[in-house]
């Protein structure tokens, strides 16, 4: 039997890349590459396969290679700049993501990741210049809309779902890796932590915003049904894949809230959740709803001194202790904890937050 032509393995690897079998799409690709190796799109692909597998020195290689051959896909040019950003050549990235966005200007990414980076080196006011550039050719678009106001300093009152989706989609296979292993992230280990005790078999506990499904894991084994809620479906994969879900929603967490039940669960978590929700008081009330008597709310956020709650140039949302007491209060909720913690690395530095347990009166 004769091996498979160079095109019968450039198409095997496209067709593993469509279902996003990345390993197969990888090694596919290769082989298809190593007897066409002028073909700029198996270039980009493979790029965007080594992306997902986290090996960025090779996916710069697979990128350099796409660009050289083809100089007009701007697509190439931005995952190029991405790839760059990753690897900690800011400047070289920005040249990228600019010629990517000359190339074709109706071409979102580039804008988006452009800002991103500008938000990152801490630069509001540059942010904000290509996030107008974005909004004059997508006016309708709500992610730039929402990164807009956090570069201006515009406090709105939650992100807009399409910016939900759209951000842990994008990081879901690289997600935890990102998290835990760079970014020292665990606080869902402390939320589990701080609810282990009032949990009984087949009790219901609700994981608002559970993403790959990190809360999940550092509960699962004592027997609760445990109902994870997320907007993004490719995070809501990665939860599924954990094991640790009696049942996994994709929904906006106030419609789960709302639909729950009355006085079911034993406990609702939320780690890192609401740092997408400026306004709480819709939250508080249902949760208390949604909560038996006896039952614990565990949540944490990024925390500010500034009013209520405020919207930060990453475009996440701080709150404030007192904010938090008094909504708390309104809603007959009793505190248990709220108590100051490092949320995760950032910056060279940390993000302030806070662990909170309120809990509803027997």
């Amino acid at each position: 039997m004769t091996d498979k032509s160079t095109l019968e393995w450039l198409e095997e690897g496209y067709a593993h890349y469509r279902a996003e079998r990345w390993d197969a799409a990888g090694a596919a690709l290769e082989r298809g590459l190593n007897g066409a190796a002028d073909q700029a799109i198996a270039w980009y692909r493979l790029g965007n396969v080594r992306q997902e597998q986290g090996r960025n020195r090779e996916a710069l290689g697979c990128f350099e290679r796409s660009a050289a051959l083809a100089p007009d896909h701007a697509p190439s040019w931005n995952n190029l700049g991405s790839t760059l950003q990753e690897l900690g050549r800011p400047l070289e990235a920005a040249q990228a993501f600019r010629t990517a966005i000359g190339l074709d200007p109706d071409l979102a990414l580039p804008y988006l990741n452009l800002g991103r980076l500008h938000e990152g080196r801490g630069e509001a006011a540059a942010a904000a210049t290509i996030y107008r550039e974005a909004l004059a050719r997508f006016p309708d678009d709500a992610v730039f809309r929402h990164l807009l106001s956090a570069a201006v300093g515009i406090t709105t009152s939650r992100a807009p779902a399409e910016y939900v989706v759209s951000l842990f989609d994008s990081m879901a296979p690289r997600f935890e890796q990102h998290l835990v292993g760079q970014l020292d992230y665990h606080v869902p280990e402390a939320l589990a932590g701080r609810v282990r005790s009032i949990l009984s078999p087949s009790c219901k506990v609700l994981d608002l915003g559970c993403g790959t499904g990190l809360v999940g894991k550092a509960i699962a084994g004592n027997g609760a049904r445990l109902h994870g809620v997320d907007l993004s479906p490719r995070m809501l994969a990665y939860a599924r894949q954990t094991g640790a879900y009696a049942t996994l929603d994709c929904s906006d967490l106030i419609e789960a809230l709302r639909d729950v039940g009355p006085s079911s669960c034993r406990a609702i978590l939320a780690a890192d959740t609401f740092i997408y929700l400026g306004e709480l008081t819709e939250v508080f009330h249902r949760a208390t709803c949604a909560l038996e008597p006896g039952g614990l709310f565990a949540f944490s956020v990024e925390s500010t001194d500034q009013g209520d709650y405020r919207l930060t140039l990453p475009g996440r949302y701080a709150h404030s202790a007192p904010y938090l007491r008094r909504l708390a209060a309104e809603h007959g909720l009793h505190e248990r904890e709220l108590s100051s913690t490092r949320i995760r690395r950032q910056m060279g530095g940390h993000a302030d937050g806070m662990i909170a347990v309120f809990a509803r009166p027997e």
